[in-house]
């Protein structure tokens, strides 16, 4: 999905705001049915840009926090709740 312009740049902090503005606008029911599939459009976007945002937060925290190192996480993870995703792991017959 193409994120108009006038989107991208936006803040994390301004895309929620008009989204959730936009939103109260359009469960009002007071939008005529092509106002509110063009709000629908645009909500559409403004959510889209607000998860790629996060998602690259996201990676940055993992990065501040890693390091370069992918498995540390991991460690990280299983030193503070050792038996979280236990049924993930396999084991392997060396036979």
């Amino acid at each position: 999905m193409e994120i108009p312009e006038d989107i991208r740049t936006l803040t994390f902090e301004e895309a929620r705001a008009q989204l959730e503005e936009l939103v109260g606008r359009m469960e009002s029911g007071n939008m005529p049915l092509e106002q509110l599939i063009n709000a629908y459009e645009r909500g559409s976007h403004l959510a889209a840009h607000c998860r790629n945002l996060l998602a690259g937060l996201q990676r940055r925290v993992e990065i501040i926090i890693n390091g370069n190192d992918p498995l540390a996480r991991e460690a990280r993870c299983t030193e503070f709740a050792p038996d979280v995703n236990q049924g993930d792991r396999r084991t392997v017959d060396p036979f």
